[in-house]
């Protein structure tokens, strides 16, 4: 089984948001179709129904933050030197054609918001980076659009992750 990176932080979230599902959301559920099926006639009643589909979906969303729990490796990135482009670096890039500049961070599956800047490990964009330095040009080809970046900058910043998962 392949191991998924997560960050202390992201795994203190992952717990976080099962342990909420497991304690808050499923008994307010449970209690919404004891209040539902008390109503009378379970064959015509919408809120009964609705708090029975409520019940899968949350149980699936335990299912699922449970398998990533499973598949989860929690790795220090400020352990790493940041010489190159790895697990937790921060890094600075410009389009070599457009002058463009953007920035990325790249972290585990789970804590990943790419409209944030952070940016999953296994995605398509991080592949092409990891592992490139500073100064190095990066020929990127996503969805048959070929763009070249200069890598600027390369760094630990443990603030944007901390900011960024907290707002995932």
């Amino acid at each position: 089984m392949k191991r998924e990176p997560i960050t202390h932080i992201g795994y203190k979230k992952l717990m976080k948001d099962l342990q909420f599902l497991k304690e808050v959301e499923i008994p307010e559920n449970i209690e919404d179709i004891k209040i539902s099926a008390s109503y009378g006639d379970l064959t015509e009643n919408a809120e009964y129904e609705a708090a029975k589909e409520r019940q899968e979906f949350l149980q699936m969303k335990v299912d699922l933050l449970e398998k990533i729990n499973s598949e989860i490796t929690i790795i220090d990135p400020s352990k790493n030197t940041h010489s190159v482009v790895s697990f937790g670096s921060t890094f600075e890039i410009e389009n070599i054609e457009t002058g463009e500049e953007l920035k990325y961070t790249i972290v585990g599956g789970y804590e990943a918001n790419p409209s944030n800047g952070t940016i999953s490990y296994n995605s398509p964009i991080s592949k092409f980076f990891l592992g490139k330095e500073e100064d190095d040009e990066v020929v990127v080809n996503i969805a048959n659009q070929v763009s070249t970046y200069e890598i600027q900058e390369i760094y630990f910043d443990q603030n944007i992750i901390l900011n960024n998962i907290g707002q995932k």
